[in-house]
């Protein structure tokens, strides 16, 4: 699968903690960078891109008012 540099490094964290919720906060910091500035939304449509690019691979869960969380297929 090809992704582009922030949607594997996006991946990586996730799946650092595969099963258990990251904050919308540490995703931002962790990926981006802790002075962002920018709107969150790039990290809603790079969460996107990998849910399409994933498909059944694997699912990444919204916890609404607080982050992500990545499942394996079967799960969640």
């Amino acid at each position: 699968m090809e992704l582009r540099p922030k949607e594997f490094d996006l991946l990586v964290q996730l799946a650092a903690s595969a099963g258990r919720a990251v904050s919308r906060e540490d995703l931002m910091s962790d990926v981006w960078d802790e002075n962002w500035f920018g709107s969150t939304k790039t990290l809603d449509v790079h969460v996107a891109a990998l849910r399409h690019k994933l498909s059944d691979r694997a699912r990444i869960t919204t916890l609404r008012h607080f982050g992500y969380r990545l499942e394996p297929p079967g799960e969640g």
